[in-house]
């Protein structure tokens, strides 16, 4: 099974619901892979250093760093799961990840200069990598109010697009989380950890189904 977290730009997410599925799901008890394919940022990589060095974070998930979508591809066989946290924009290893993914998970913010090359993104996919339009799907990410939330699922189920239930809104508190090694459901705060759980919980049921 493979996840593609992938986005036209940074900052909407995409390493955020990246990690965060991956440690759920090996809570879960799946084999999982957190494939870094942003060979410049390495993000992903580095917060799985911070978890391992902390003490008492649980699970711990395997991060590994890959020059080329290719290769993340090729070590998925050994995986119930991987997760692939994508560069911050579009890229032709971003499009042979989507290709090759059960599930690709676009991130997105609510403002229109968000919005639109998100959906510029999700175009792209389908009509020139060839990705079905079904294995695509959007979370919202870093909203601000529930107005915002609810105009930005609205235009995207405008254009025919699936949306995660639920959003994860911007709050110092999942930044302070990462910071230390946690991922958004693992917050000081419940009702944070628990709206960033609903989306997780959508992706489970979507790649179970």
């Amino acid at each position: 099974m493979i996840i593609s977290v992938v986005s036209q730009k940074g900052g909407v997410g995409k390493s955020s619901i990246s990690r965060t599925l991956a440690v759920e799901f090996t809570r879960a008890g799946w084999r999982v892979l957190l494939a870094d394919i942003d060979a410049q940022q390495k993000t992903s990589n580095r917060w799985s250093e911070k978890r391992r060095n902390a003490a008492g974070i649980a699970p711990q998930v395997e991060a590994v760093g890959f020059s080329t979508a290719s290769q993340a591809l090729e070590a998925s066989r050994d995986y119930d799961l991987t997760v692939i946290d994508g560069a911050p924009h579009a890229t032709t290893g971003t499009a042979e990840a989507a290709h090759a993914s059960n599930l690709v998970v676009i991130p997105t913010g609510s403002s229109l200069d968000d919005l639109e090359p998100s959906l510029l993104l999700a175009g792209e996919l389908v009509e020139r990598a060839g990705v079905p339009r079904e294995r695509i799907t959007f979370a919202l990410y870093k909203t601000t109010s529930d107005a915002q939330q609810r105009e930005s699922r609205e235009t995207l189920e405008q254009y025919g697009w699936k949306v995660l239930p639920g959003a994860v809104p911007a709050k110092t508190g999942y930044i302070d989380a990462f910071d230390r090694g946690f991922c958004a459901t693992e917050t000081k705060y419940d009702n944070l950890n628990d709206q960033a759980a609903t989306l997780v919980s959508a992706v489970y049921n979507l790649v179970r189904s």
